[in-house]
């Protein structure tokens, strides 16, 4: 193992991410496009290069089979897997919201959603706060959350699906406070926190582009496993950021935004490190 292999796994030991994003980042990148399921054996040799123990692989994956997430078959002594209807709705979920979402133009208008459930329907009013979050609102009290998006018909829709008409309201308004619009944004989400976060990844993988830059020059191989957990890293941890991102308006953010500037940087390296990390993967699976 060379000197730059064994400082990779060291990073990947700390990779920040939950292990679902590794999985649903596996099966969506790499393993759906060769087809729709995978050894256990193959996933468990696949997620080897970025830290994780097979025990922790097979644990898991088990894990994720409780919640409905993945069908598997058996045939003879050997597990395949593949994600369920509930597996790839996730999947696609999160791979729109990391990789299709872009800031939109703000109409100076801010979106109210307002819900009034009964304790007894608690888990429905779970399943409202966890819908409102993946769409970026962000809440002002425990019931009243609020976003500069138009969202109306993905909400009206989520609310029919589950059957809460009478539950839920929606309301539009311009804010007239003393504050400026940036400062207000920033009061109701943490976006110096997640300024500081994108700063990192960027200023993280900066370095690590550079140093991919320095050995193509001087010649010296980087092994397609290396390629593909360093690819594999960056990608799980920059949709982990986009996950948390609720992607406001450029007008509430801080000027020269990080968050795109990171966009462009995983989009470079992406698009270098593509071809060996897709020669590890063949390897393992044609084997």
């Amino acid at each position: 193992m060379s000197k730059t292999e064994r400082n990779s796994k060291k990073r990947h030991k700390k990779i920040g991410v939950r292990f679902s994003t590794i999985i649903y980042t596996l099966f969506g990148i790499y393993i759906i496009p060769r087809g729709v399921e995978a050894h256990v054996a193959d996933l468990v040799e696949l997620v080897r290069p970025l830290g994780l123990s097979a025990n922790a692989t097979r644990l898991g994956l088990s894990r994720m089979s409780r919640h409905g997430v993945f069908r598997s078959r058996k045939v003879g002594r050997h597990s395949y897997y593949s994600l369920s209807k509930k597996g790839m709705e996730w999947m696609e979920s999160g791979r729109v919201r990391a990789f299709e979402v872009e800031h939109r133009k703000w109409d100076g208008r801010w979106r109210f959603v307002v819900y009034g459930v009964p304790e007894k329907l608690r888990s429905l009013r779970d399943k409202v706060r966890g819908r409102l979050d993946g769409l970026g609102f962000a809440p002002l009290s425990a019931s009243v959350w609020i976003s500069p998006h138009d969202l109306r018909s993905e909400i009206v829709r989520f609310v029919a699906q589950m059957k809460m008409t009478g539950y839920v309201e929606m309301f539009e308004a311009k804010y007239t406070g003393l504050r400026s619009a940036k400062k207000f944004a920033n009061g109701i989400w943490d976006i110096d926190g997640l300024e500081r976060r994108y700063r990192a990844f960027f200023d993280k993988y900066k370095n690590l582009n550079a140093m991919f830059e320095r050995l193509a020059k001087a010649g010296t191989p980087i092994s397609p496993a290396e390629c593909f957990a360093e690819r594999f890293c960056m990608t799980a941890e920059y949709v982990a950021l986009r996950l948390e991102d609720p992607m406001l308006p450029l007008d509430l953010l801080p000027a020269n935004w990080i968050g795109l500037r990171a966009q462009r940087l995983h989009d470079e390296l992406w698009a270098r490190l593509k071809r060996p990390a897709n020669d590890f993967v063949d390897s393992v699976l044609r084997k």
